[in-house]
């Protein structure tokens, strides 16, 4: 697991780290909505990595802009003033959302969501802008909170809507603790299913309680509830003594995630001499399901399928 964990953080440091780059380097060399070197098109970076992933987005963000610096020179105090708006802003935004958060999900499916976002970015950004300009004398006050505070509304949004509303992904949480635990995302539900029917009953009815609490349609609940079946049913057949950690979550989609340890077991390949109504089940999740990923790291079997 801690490989595991390792691994995820490295490759969004990079990534985090690339995308950066691209909207400063050859932005800057289209003059592509860009002001100055300080701000631009990548003006939405700071707060949407920095909510999402931290002090990783935020390593990648510096890394980026400093392999972009060696490409296209700039002052450095400019320098100095990018970086202190990417540490501040992404920063502020991460630990401030989260520590006031019940369920640490980052989603804007609630009107009091948008003002919370917009309260605490134009905190962040005008303190980053006072700061930056305290400490390296180059007066960008007004076009840091401009660009920063736009760009994220137009950009920033959209993409974190994507990322953990449409897509159902989870952000990086800040090392709090509560009750003297490190604090975790609050699922919807979380069971651990065995090959014990009634393991399955009491999960596909708390699924069901999900729905009709969040007003789900009944058809759209029905797909879910024949995808999980059919996705538990595929893993216990091949494994008939695992136990699955299964999460379940509901915001702009309906998300069920299940993790299993043992070999590599990806249940979205056709097994050899298959029966055709298996094979039926697996062509209802690949044309019914708007994410059906599979991984296996260490010994860790994740699946995890929105509709």
């Amino acid at each position: 697991m801690f490989r595991y964990v390792v691994f995820n953080r490295i490759k969004i440091v990079l990534i985090t780290a690339v995308a950066y780059f691209c909207a400063d380097y050859f932005i800057r060399i289209t003059g592509f909505l860009q002001f100055t070197s300080c701000v631009g098109l990548k003006s939405f970076m700071p707060a949407t990595f920095g909510l999402l992933f931290g002090i990783y987005g935020i390593i990648g963000q510096i890394i980026g802009c400093f392999v972009s610096s060696l490409l296209w020179p700039r002052a450095t105090n400019l320098l100095q003033y990018e970086f202190v708006i990417i540490l501040i802003i992404g920063i502020g935004l991460w630990f401030t959302w989260h520590i006031n958060s019940l369920t640490h999900k980052v989603h804007f499916r609630y009107l009091r969501n948008y003002f919370k976002f917009f309260t605490l970015l134009m905190l962040f950004t005008s303190l980053a802008g006072m700061l930056s300009q305290s400490f390296t004398r180059a007066y960008l006050f007004p076009e840091v909170v401009a660009w920063n505070t736009s760009l994220s509304m137009l950009f920033g949004i959209p993409i974190m809507i994507i990322y953990s509303g449409l897509m159902s992904l989870n952000p990086i949480l800040p090392p709090l603790v509560e009750d003297g635990k490190m604090i975790h995302i609050v699922d919807d539900i979380r069971e651990a299913l065995t090959n014990d029917p009634q393991s399955f009953a009491s999960f596909s009815e708390k699924l069901e309680q999900l729905s009709e609490r969040e007003k789900v349609d009944m058809k759209r609940s029905f797909e879910m509830q024949g995808l999980v079946e059919e996705i538990y049913l595929r893993i216990i057949d091949l494994y008939p003594e695992a136990v699955i950690d299964v999460k379940a979550n509901y915001d702009i989609t309906f998300s069920v995630e299940f993790i299993y340890i043992g070999k590599k077991h990806n249940p979205f390949l056709n097994i050899r001499n298959e029966d055709e109504m298996s094979n039926a089940g697996l062509k209802l999740i690949k044309h019914r399901a708007l994410l059906a990923s599979y991984s296996y790291t260490y010994g860790e079997n994740n699946v995890h399928v929105v509709i």
